[in-house]
């Protein structure tokens, strides 16, 4: 009867253990979405704000509409999954961690201590794996970012492509932007696996120095076999916690790549501002438009001269056609 009261009382506080994890999770999910939704939307308006602020010369050297569109799209996905419910996830772990060796040392400081060799290999191999996934993500998404500049100006003018049958062209350049982005994938891929499979390889060879230091210890030191046990599966499911946070230094890692362009971006004070107020007010508004002498040629094209000494005069009340052969400056001049 004794032994049965002792499992209920253990068995009932495994109960309130349940639901205290029940609504701690909850939170944990719930607050990491709330909040990461909430800065990702704040970051994609900061970001569109500031690209409809900039002047035409950055659009010509700097960006175009398909890396805008990728990044507004893609980008900001990975920076929500990397505030959001990964950073509860990692505290999560985090604190299994340092609490699982807490009491790991309070039942076997011996033993814990041997134990403890294994950190720095898995420290290492998470380190090595995080700087590789990095650098490989940011190639990534430097390539699908081209591939749908390539996309977007490709459908933006069938026509023309059509009409200079320029689809096979368009066509390779996507399959070679999209090979890059494939490499680094695979890049990712290896780098994470390797990852993973060190990590699995030091938690293995924790459980046989644990074995075989535990034994010496009942032999030498006193120990029982349940406190061998104890500080065996303890720091063991501890070192598993610090593995399972992989995935959210993964996330991180990808989510501080894709921000680093954006907020690169967001940060950027344009030459001319466009929702600049300040400048020259004009009193009186004529409406006559005159070009005078223009010299002009388009920041991604400095050697490619649109217009040489060009002048217009449209007087004020009047209508006037630009003609010209393809390509001769008639957008240009209304730009």
């Amino acid at each position: 009867k004794d032994s049965v009261d002792v499992v209920s009382k253990v068995c009932l506080k495994f109960v309130y253990l349940g639901l205290g994890t029940l609504v701690a999770a909850f939170l944990q999910v719930a607050c990491w979405m709330i909040t990461g939704e909430r800065q990702a939307a704040r970051i994609r308006s900061l970001y569109l704000k500031t690209i409809l602020r900039q002047d035409i010369g950055f659009f010509d050297a700097e960006t175009n509409t398909g890396e805008v569109i990728g990044r507004m799209s893609g980008d900001t996905v990975l920076i929500l999954d990397a505030m959001g419910e990964k950073v509860g996830k990692l505290i999560q772990l985090v604190s299994t961690f340092l609490g699982g060796y807490a009491l790991a040392f309070a039942k076997g400081w011996l033993l814990t201590l041997v134990m403890l060799t294994s950190i720095p290999l898995i420290a290492m191999a998470g380190a090595a794996m995080s700087i590789i996934f990095t650098k490989a993500s940011s190639q990534e998404q430097a390539a699908y970012a081209k591939a749908s500049t390539v996309v977007e100006q490709t459908f933006g003018s069938i026509r023309t492509v059509a009409s200079f049958t320029g689809e096979k062209q368009a066509a390779s350049s996507y399959k070679e932007l999209i090979n890059l982005a494939y490499k680094s994938s695979v890049k990712q891929g290896f780098s994470t696996g390797l990852g993973f499979g060190v990590m699995f390889l030091v938690f293995f060879c924790s459980y046989a120095l644990a074995i075989w230091f535990g034994g010496e210890m009942i032999l030498r030191k006193g120990y029982t076999g349940g406190a061998v046990i104890d500080v065996m599966i303890t720091v063991v499911a501890s070192s598993m916690s610090l593995g399972q946070a992989a995935p959210c230094l993964t996330a991180f890692a990808a989510g501080q790549a894709a921000a680093y362009k954006m907020f690169e971006t967001i940060k950027r004070e344009p030459l001319i501002d466009a929702f600049d107020l300040n400048g020259k007010v004009l009193e009186d508004i004529k409406g006559k438009i005159e070009l005078r002498d223009v010299h002009f040629s388009y920041p991604a094209r400095p050697k490619e001269q649109i217009f040489a000494g060009f002048s217009l005069l449209i007087p004020s009340g009047t209508t006037a056609a630009l003609v010209g052969e393809s390509g001769s400056g008639k957008s240009t001049v209304i730009s």
